[in-house]
């Protein structure tokens, strides 16, 4: 592992004024060389370390083996929960590593299909330091969904269709522009009419709209999903654009909002767009602040 730090003169000899933050400086890039030197001795290259979604969470093989991996180093016990196993919190423990990810390999069912069934509830249930047992969702989670009438919670949902029921890519990445021309999007509120709009009605309707209009990038708003539903409501467009906007309190950072339907659908949405030529961005939001 390297041990070359900063030259404090050459900190210095930069911008005088540094001199009382140098102790900071020299602490803080010492401690950024301690994690690019293990990120590079455990992952290889910082490639690999920021691939996390094929590491993390819920990950089914070619065999419909699924390993869960989840990233809880204070946790002193973690079990995965769910449909699958009436909830039990001792039925199928995790183990932590030294970097404090917790895993567990679930192996197949006796006649070869995978021992979680496709849209079952799933959650984490952990114990923390001072003995209280608590339930989370995966943070890596790919789906999850709510029901209003019922509570505003979301729930954690294994999303792994039957083949017959996945998208299939039919076309290849639109080519990378020369002039940038690019149209912001919200799927929710592209219609007049006073309710969520759906992925499939965005691409059907909407994408062939941009696409004549002569864009060739869409830059898409609140697919990560998020808790405030004003913001679907064209009534509080005003309140949203102007303080809340648009799906920016995110509450699971890898799961494509359930409120326009699928991810399969967000699938074919992107796919239709590269077809016409559209480039597709996803807005990333990791904090609204």
């Amino acid at each position: 592992m390297s041990t070359k730090s900063l030259d404090h003169k050459g900190i210095t000899g930069i911008d005088g004024y540094l001199e009382p933050d140098v102790p900071n400086i020299i602490k803080h890039y010492d401690l950024f060389r301690q994690w690019k030197d293990t990120i590079q001795e455990y992952e290889g290259r910082y490639n690999n370390f920021t691939k996390g979604y094929l590491k993390f969470g819920l990950n089914v093989g070619t065999n419909r083996q699924v390993v869960y991996r989840e990233w809880a180093p204070n946790a002193r016990e973690a079990n995965l929960i769910g449909d699958f196993n009436k909830w039990s919190r001792s039925s199928h423990p995790m183990v932590k590593n030294d970097f404090g990810v917790w895993e567990i390999i679930i192996p197949p069912t006796s006649t070869g299909e995978c021992a979680i069934p496709h849209n079952s509830k799933i959650k984490i249930s952990m114990v923390t330091p001072s003995g209280q047992h608590i339930k989370r969702l995966p943070t890596w989670i790919k789906c999850v969904t709510h029901d209003l009438s019922v509570s505003p919670v979301y729930d954690a949902r294994f999303w792994n269709p039957p083949e017959s029921q996945k998208y299939k890519i039919k076309n290849a990445r639109a080519p990378q522009p020369r002039d940038a021309k690019i149209y912001e999007a919200h799927v929710g509120i592209s219609t007049s009419e006073g309710r969520v709009r759906m992925y499939k009605e965005f691409t059907q309707n909407i994408l062939p709209r941009i696409k004549k209009l002569g864009y060739n990038i869409i830059q898409m708003m609140a697919i990560m999903e998020h808790a405030y539903h004003a913001c679907e409501d064209v009534r509080y467009t005003f309140v949203c654009s102007n303080l809340t906007p648009f799906g920016y309190q995110v509450t699971s950072f890898f799961a494509a909002s359930s409120r326009y339907s699928s991810p399969e659908d967000l699938k074919e949405l992107i796919d239709t767009a590269h077809g016409m030529g559209l480039n597709v961005l996803l807005d990333i939001v990791h904090s609204h602040a």
